[in-house]
Formats: structure tokens, C-alpha cells, sequence
């Protein structure tokens, strides 16, 4: 079974986005798609996270970021991830500050901004979640694709067909 990991702000309860993280886990599963979130997880030592959370990233697919506010531990786990090889979904609000250049420009991520919940379940539900890859676009600046239902290769973004040469 494909599994995520869901990343986003915990500690500092002003930077938690925890109708996101609900309104996640909820498209997800729908998707068929087994999905960790330390977000709704028990508070335990820092070591303790640290083991959990890296381990969890280690196995799971792909990572979904909130990014709308800045986070060291979630900077870590898109790195994780980025070292990985492994798909990154980064989600910022319209109303947010600019994300990092750095983030944007990252291997294997994807930034897809939203103005409502709606919006993050619309994105979600548009790609087949079961087959995220890491690959670049040669139409936008997205760099994480899908296989959609007719077995071909597509931009997670904007739905652009990719080919060989792409």
C-alpha cells in the first residue's frame, strides 16, 4: 500500500493548520492512500519525534507540506525526503508569506497554493496519489508527476502529458 507523511507547524500552536491537516488525511484515505500525521499523534520526548518522525518519512512514498508558515522540523523532513528521492507536495495559503526560494526550487517538489479547504481536496482528488514520481516539467516549474488512468506520465500541476525529452 502507498503511504505518506504528512508534514506541517505542531509545536507552536499559532502556525498549526490543524483543519488542513484534517481535511489531508481525510483526501488521502479516500484515495486509498495510507497517510502518517504526527500532527494528531501523542506529545513525547524530542529524541522520541525525531526517531518516529525520521523513520516515518524513510518509508513512506511521497510528503505533504504545509509550508504557509516557516518550520525547522519541517524543513528537515522535505529535505529527508528530497534526499530520498521521494515526491513533495508543498501546500502554502494565498494569504501567506513567500516561500523560500530555496523550497521552490528543491528536486522532487511541487508548490500548490490554496485560498480554501475545497481547493486542497479539488488538488488532492486530481491526481493519482498511488503513483506520484519524482519529474520535471517542461511546462511549469513542477518537478513531481503521476500516471494517470490511461497509463500515461503527467504533471501533478498542470496535467501537461510528459514524453521522453520532456
Amino acid at each position: 500500500m502507498t503511504k505518506a507523511y504528512l508534514s506541517g507547524p505542531i509545536i507552536h500552536d499559532d502556525l498549526r493548520r490543524d483543519d488542513f491537516y484534517k481535511v489531508v488525511v481525510s483526501a488521502v484515505e479516500d484515495a486509498g492512500v495510507e497517510i502518517f500525521a504526527p500532527q494528531f499523534m501523542p506529545r513525547l520526548s524530542p529524541r522520541e519525534i525525531y526517531l518516529r518522525d525520521v523513520r516515518e518519512v524513510r518509508m513512506s512514498d511521497f510528503l505533504i507540506a504545509e509550508v504557509s508558515n516557516p518550520s525547522l522540523g519541517v524543513g528537515m523532513e522535505i529535505m529527508l525526503s528530497i534526499e530520498m528521492v521521494k515526491p513533495v507536495l508543498l501546500f502554502r495559503h494565498v494569504d501567506a508569506p513567500p516561500l523560500s526560494y530555496m523550497v521552490q526550487g528543491a528536486d522532487g517538489t511541487v508548490l500548490f497554493e490554496y485560498s480554501s479547504l475545497d481547493d486542497v481536496v479539488d488538488i488532492l482528488s486530481s491526481i493519482n496519489l498511488d503513483t506520484l514520481l519524482v519529474r520535471a516539467c517542461g511546462n511549469c516549474t513542477s518537478m513531481v508527476a503521476y500516471i494517470d488512468d490511461d497509463a500515461r506520465l503527467r504533471c501533478v500541476k498542470c496535467k501537461h502529458l510528459l514524453v521522453v525529452g520532456d
